[in-house]
């Protein structure tokens, strides 16, 4: 059976997410100059579908996937009807997320396929995927087509109507009336947005026709590996999200940029819709230092330099953008971001950033005091900041020319802070992503005299125990563990632990819940005589589980004390994926606990809640959480000019007046304006840029937990405080 177009989609890029970190290549581009296009951005080309079909490589392909899954993922998924299905239900999803392109006939006369996409992998007969993407085109550049067509008319911003920018769980259109007024709307929107951006009328022409060409001239650049790997990897999703298949190009790059030094912005980025949204920001890279670029931010445009044009990047594949915003170190890139607060008005800054290379040196662990006033008291705390858990590298530290790691630099950290006499020890795991299993271990075991750590259960159930042996505790004294929802991996494994002994008190956020391990593997090193290059399959292998026997995966640590959080766990972490591994429980390992934190918990929180609520800084953070949760909820806005501007302007002053009071509040003078305060800002990221201790300045946070650290230390050697006693300590068999 044949459909009429092509069914492919930019947003299953979306599970092959690239790290902008890894991706910053040495070709500088001239940042004087605007970018110039050729006159083909601005014609419409042919249709890239109707004569692709599957090569011999890609069926044999497409088989050894299924092959390995069955036999070495973690789950042993089984071919049948129902991945089928999910399976089915992913390629949809995937490529028409938000509803825009199919009509319910389209996705009622797809089910055909329903039950058959996992014959059709076992077999090597995958025309059907290529029937998909043959459909999906056709639709694509038809309402592009449409949307072209709509920039004749000219519109009344004046009217009373609004434009659903979500329909992710919406119906699908009817009839085709119903989705050219969604897409008439659709176009007015844009057009508002580039209005708002005092865009004149022939400019917003311009741009929009250029966008929407450009989206068609690169939806017909598809070729039929990219086509595979859609349709294999809505199979893979359908598993489980972090197996992913890469076509041999991608597999090249993804070796070319793990070979790479780490440069460019440190940013993650997938591709959602017609958007380039930011997945993850890499700790002390050129994003997280200037503090203006965050988690589910879209970049729709880029440019060069301080003066070269911001080019529009709506509706690009991610590797293009990812192209485009490539350059050598020190140079200067630009990025026109849509913040995660904004909802659907779109209200776009510009982000100045200075490509760097991310030295190992960065990603090191750093340690300073924090010195907090008590009364006419001044109490000070070790923190010790830690990007990642890194195993021996080719950096130095700071007083040796030998090559280093997470547990030998914190041990050496922590011994400098204990000379200077402090109260206690706060380890900052925020937006520690991970890294090394080993180091998480060997660092936990700076805290407990000896005992297991984590547990691991591979594919054929076999458990294994990651313990310390050493029998020695290098540092016995209080101890803070701070996290946030960017914390995963090896630092839920290390946060986990230390809570399960009641050695400190973990505070911050949820951790991002991710407690599996992946494997790479060339599909052609599993053939005899492989005439092929047919790419590679990365895997899971294997989930972490505490010592208590709970898995980290999905819930990853809850914090003794928790701080108010823009996202809830099913909202950010490993729990919003689609088909993410289950949470479950192995049997516990023998360990020795003192739940000292369990004991005075209720006091710890009860201190923390009465300070929180007469804390100015606190009351903001909530109001913009509220603010963020409610902007994310909305599935409309306003198409009317007034209303928006309106809209817009109560959010700027608002964002001034939240500035000043800060200013104030630190003894400085208020901002005259809004540009002043950006001018601020970016100053600010320059100091941020070139300082090579812990900025402690406005971490509010850090400043409560030392406070919290000092309710432990005063109710430990006080227990009436909490009207307690003390338990001693239990052993968990």
């Amino acid at each position: 059976m044949k459909f009429e177009a092509k069914f492919l989609t930019k947003s299953l890029v979306t599970s092959l997410s690239v790290a902008l970190g890894l991706l910053i290549g040495t070709v500088a581009a001239d940042e004087s100059k605007p970018t110039k296009f050729d006159q083909s951005e601005y014609q419409i080309p042919a249709s890239a579908s109707k004569n692709l079909m599957p090569e011999d490589k890609l069926r044999r392909a497409g088989q050894i996937n299924s092959s390995i899954l069955m036999q070495l993922h973690y789950e042993h998924p089984i071919f049948d009807n129902k991945l089928s299905k999910e399976s089915f239900k992913q390629m949809i999803k995937m490529f028409d997320r938000n509803r825009i392109f199919f009509l319910a006939s389209d996705v009622e006369q797809f089910k055909v396929f329903e039950k058959k996409i996992d014959d059709a992998i076992r077999t090597g007969r995958i025309e059907l995927g290529y029937d998909f993407f043959e459909m999906y085109e056709e639709r694509y550049r038809d309402r592009y087509s449409f949307a072209l067509k709509a920039l004749n008319q000219k519109f009344d911003f004046d009217q009373e109507e609004d434009f659903q920018f979500d329909r992710r769980e919406s119906e699908w259109f009817k009839t085709r009336k119903e989705q050219d007024d969604y897409w008439l709307k659709k176009v007015k929107y844009d057009a508002l947005n580039l209005k708002l951006a005092d865009q004149s009328d022939e400019q917003i022409k311009e741009k929009l026709t250029k966008r929407y060409k450009s989206n068609i001239r690169r939806m017909s650049q598809t070729n039929s590996e990219d086509v595979f790997g859609f349709f294999m990897n809505a199979i893979n999703a359908s598993i489980d999200p972090h197996t992913t298949y890469y076509t041999p190009r991608q597999f090249e790059d993804f070796n070319i940029n793990m070979s790479l030094k780490l440069q460019g912005i440190g940013a993650v980025l997938t591709q959602e819709d017609e958007f380039t949204k930011v997945v993850r920001i890499v700790s002390k890279g050129p994003a997280y230092k200037s503090g203006q670029l965050h988690k589910d931010d879209k970049i729709i445009g880029v440019g060069q330099g301080d003066k070269g044009e911001i080019v529009d990047v709506i509706g690009w594949r991610n590797g293009d953008v990812v192209d485009l915003i490539r350059g050598e170190a020190g140079s200067i890139v630009r990025l026109q971001v849509i913040p995660h607060t904004s909802g659907g008005d779109a209200a776009a800054k510009v982000v100045r950033l200075i490509r760097e290379e991310i030295k190992l040196e960065d990603q090191a662990a750093k340690g300073d005091v924090l010195e907090v006033k008590q009364g006419n008291d001044t109490l000070k705390y070790g923190v010790i900041e830690l990007p990642s858990f890194y195993a021996e590298t080719a950096f130095s530290s700071s007083d040796s020319k030998e090559p280093t790691s997470t547990t030998s630099d914190v041990k050496r950290l922590i011994a400098e802070l204990e000379k200077k006499d402090i109260q206690g020890l706060i380890i900052d795991l925020r937006n520690n992503g991970g890294g090394s299993l080993n180091e998480a271990v060997d660092m936990t075991g700076l805290f407990i005299d000896k005992g297991p750590v984590v547990q691991g259960k591979d594919f054929e159930g076999n458990v294994r125990v990651l313990r310390d042996s050493d029998g020695e505790t290098f540092y016995k004294g209080p101890l803070a563990v701070m996290v946030n929802n960017g914390s995963a991996s090896a630092s839920e494994i290390f946060a986990g632990a230390i809570q399960d002994y009641g050695r400190g008190i973990v505070v911050g956020e949820n951790t991002f819940g991710k407690g599996t391990v992946q494997t790479v593997r060339e599909l052609s090193r599993l053939v005899r005589n492989p005439e092929f290059d047919m790419g590679a399959l990365k895997f899971t292998i294997e989930k972490f589980y505490r010592v208590t026997g709970e898995s980290t995966q999905l819930e990853g640590v809850k914090p003794d004390i928790s701080f108010p959080s823009f996202y809830a766990l099913d909202e950010y972490g490993e729990a919003s994926y689609d088909n993410a591994l289950d949470w479950d429980t192995i049997k516990t390992t023998n360990f020795d606990a003192k739940n000292d934190v369990q004991n005075y918990l209720s006091y710890l929180m009860d201190s923390h809640s009465k300070r929180a609520t007469t804390n100015k800084q606190f009351e903001n953070l909530l109001d913009d959480v509220a603010h963020v949760k409610k902007e994310r909820n909305k599935k409309s806005i306003s198409l009317n000019y007034k209303q928006r501007l309106a809209e817009r302007l109560k959010n700027e002053e608002k964002t001034l007046t939240r500035a000043n009071a800060k200013q104030l509040a630190q003894g400085n003078k208020p901002f005259k304006d809004l540009d002043a305060y950006e001018k601020y800002i970016k100053d600010q990221d320059e100091v941020e840029r070139n300082y090579k201790g812990i900025n402690f300045e406005g971490d509010f946070l850090l400043y409560e937990t030392a406070n919290i650290l000092q309710d432990f230390i005063a109710v430990q050697s006080n227990p009436s405080l909490a009207k307690l006693e003390p338990k001693k300590e239990v052993k968990i068999n």
